[in-house]
This record gives structure tokens, sequence and C-alpha cells, in this order.
């Protein structure tokens, strides 16, 4: 089985500033339709098709500022059990962006949001995407017209029945040799085929970018307002179930800068599936759209990703107990990633990544 791979080039350009409004720009204030605050957390932006290109029309991100939070699973919880009533303040469409840590101001909001509008407005964005080994979930896909396929080398989550997933990764330096881009992802496929992912996409003129995407989003990438990438910084991503049914659920993607302290995290509205499943889309995992044959060149030898956890029924973040290393070449997999993903589940739940022999896209 296949799925579509496609390149999807993307211009997002955003107005930020709020206080002083240009045109196309939405504001708390002139969006009638929302309260000052939500569960007490004031409204600061409204992101739209009209100042978010990425977005599709009637799609509205409410940013909220949550300075009180000392971490992104206290923020979490806030929205944990009361989707009815929030609901109730949301157009069909809107979404939650919650941005925060101690000290964090509207401010700082403006200017982090002001600088990623620059990136996204001067680069291109290709699109991530399942992988094809999806069978085990009952998920149909489309074969492929063309004949090439971005390469993936992953960790598969094993476990069944979790409610999240969550992993650390370090900042890096990719360099200048990609021709085209690449991402290191931790991802969630629920029981019902609905897909998310978060963590770090790397361009090719060595620019980096927290990001993250779901179904709803067509999987194009969206940014971390609040959180600019930053080599050396030590992050952790998160996706968690928070409540519903498996026709209508709210999960939480979330990521945190545990150097600068600081938080960022999406509530996913009218998502599918109340668990996560076990096939190689809940997972971490490289995906590589290179092709040129030095690609790899500016980055580390290895990358690591570590503190591997997820959510159980028992509401706690646990190890993971199973999970398989595999590869997925030119759309076919899984193949073995012996030589590529070196797994130490001993030393912090973690795993490294040899890139030198990384499959491209072929």
């Amino acid at each position: 089985m296949k799925k579509v791979f496609k390149m999807i080039a993307t211009l997002l350009f955003i107005f930020t500033t709020v206080a002083l409004m240009l045109p196309g720009t939405v504001s708390a204030a002139a969006s009638p339709a929302l309260p000052s605050s939500i569960n007490g957390l004031p409204v600061i932006f409204v992101q739209t098709s009209t100042n978010t290109p990425s977005l599709a029309v009637g799609q509205r991100i409410i940013t909220l500022l949550d300075n009180s939070s000392s971490s992104l699973e206290e923020a979490t919880n806030k929205f944990a059990s009361d989707t009815k009533s929030v609901k109730a303040l949301l157009k069909p469409g809107d979404q939650i962006e919650i941005y925060g840590g101690p000290g964090a101001t509207e401010a700082q909001f403006d200017v982090t949001h002001t600088a990623n509008n620059k990136s996204w407005s001067k680069n291109s964005v290709t699109q991530s995407y399942p992988t094809a080994n999806t069978t085990n979930q009952g998920n149909t896909v489309s074969p492929d017209t063309g004949t090439q396929y971005p390469g993936y080398a992953y960790v598969q989550d094993n476990d069944t029945g979790n409610t999240g997933i969550s992993v650390h990764m370090a900042g890096i330096s990719p360099g200048t040799s990609q021709n085209i881009c690449s991402y290191f992802l931790l991802n969630g496929m629920t029981n019902t085929g609905y897909f998310m992912q978060v963590g770090q996409l790397f361009r090719s003129n060595n620019t980096c970018e927290n990001i993250y995407t779901t179904s709803a989003f067509g999987l194009v990438p969206q940014y971390y307002m609040n959180l600019p990438y930053v080599t050396g910084d030590d992050y952790g991503y998160f996706i968690r179930y928070l409540n519903g049914s498996n026709s209508n659920s709210t999960w939480w993607l979330g990521a945190e800068d545990y150097t600068t302290n600081t938080f960022d995290g999406y509530i996913q509205y009218y998502a599918q599936g109340m668990y996560l499943g076990n096939n190689a889309n809940t997972s971490v995992w490289f995906e590589n759209y290179n092709t040129a044959a030095n690609w790899y060149s500016g980055f580390p030898t290895y990358i690591w990703a570590y503190d591997a956890k997820e959510y159980t029924s028992s509401y706690q973040w646990v190890n993971w107990t199973s999970n398989t290393p595999a590869l997925q070449i030119g759309g076919i997999g899984p193949y073995s990633a012996y030589g590529i993903i070196y797994e130490y589940p001993s030393i912090d739940q973690s795993a490294s990544w040899y890139l030198l022999s990384a499959p491209i896209y072929q």
C-alpha cells in the first residue's frame, strides 16, 4: 500500500502586532464571537486564513497567554476536562494554541511571531506524510501516481492502548548540504487513522523550526510561535488525548523548551480517535526528502531522541516497553534498521540515528 507523496510550497505571511492593527489582521477585539479570555487565559491573537495562508477558510487558531503555569503539563491539564464549555465559545473549525511559560508576555509573542513570519515568507515547506505501513490499522491509502517517496528511519512504539506519547530532542545545526529538507518528528496515529506530528524541520539553508501538524491541516506544517529553534536547547514534544469520542475527540500537541522554560501547545478539537495505534505512524522518525549524495554532511554524525514516554490509561507517563526500529525506502517497508538506528532503552529511553546511512527520497 502506498500514500500519495507530493511537495507543497507554502508561504505564510502573518501580521502579528495586536495593538497596531494592519489590513487583514484579526484581533480578539475584532472578533465578537470570542470573549477576552478562555479558561482564565487572555486571548492575545487570532490566526485566520486572511492573515495565515496555511489555514483553510473557516479555520481559526485562538492564541492564549499562560504565564502562570510552570510547565506544559500544567497548562495542558487546564483544558483536560472542560471541552464542552470551551467549544461553546468557539466556531466550528476553531482551535486553541497556548503560548506561555513563567514570565511569558504578549510583547515576547509578537517578537517571535514576527520573526517566524519572515522565515515563512522566504522559505518553502515540504509537506510531511504518514508512512505506507498502516495496514494493521485498517487504513485505506491511495496509490501514488509518481515514483518517489521520502525515506523513513523510525522507531515504532509497539505498546497498545496508550493515549499519549512524548520524547526529547536536542536542537541541532543541519548545515547547508541538504538540497531539499528533512524532519525529526514524534508521530501519533489514532485508532481511527487520525494523524498528528510534532518536532523539528531542517531546511537546506541551515534554518530550522519547531513544528506541528494534524490531519485537520492536511499535514501542512505549522509553526510553534513561542518556540524559536535554538541549536543546543533541550526540547520536549508531546501528543496526548484529552477527552471525547472516536468520532469527535480532543488532543493536545505540545512543545517545550527546557533550556528557556517556555512552551507552546496546540489543542486539536474535532479530531477522531481515543487512543494511539501501534503501527509505524506512532513512532519517532527521521523523514528525508533529500536526494543529494552528501545531504548529511552538515549534520552531526548521529542525532538523538531520548526520554521516550507514553501516557497510559492510568494517567501516568511511563517508559516505552516494546518498540521496533525499521526503515521505509521508496515507499516500501519495513526494512531492517540495523546499522542506522541504535537503541539504548536502559540509558534514558534513548535512540540514535546514523544519518550517513539514512534512506533518501527515491
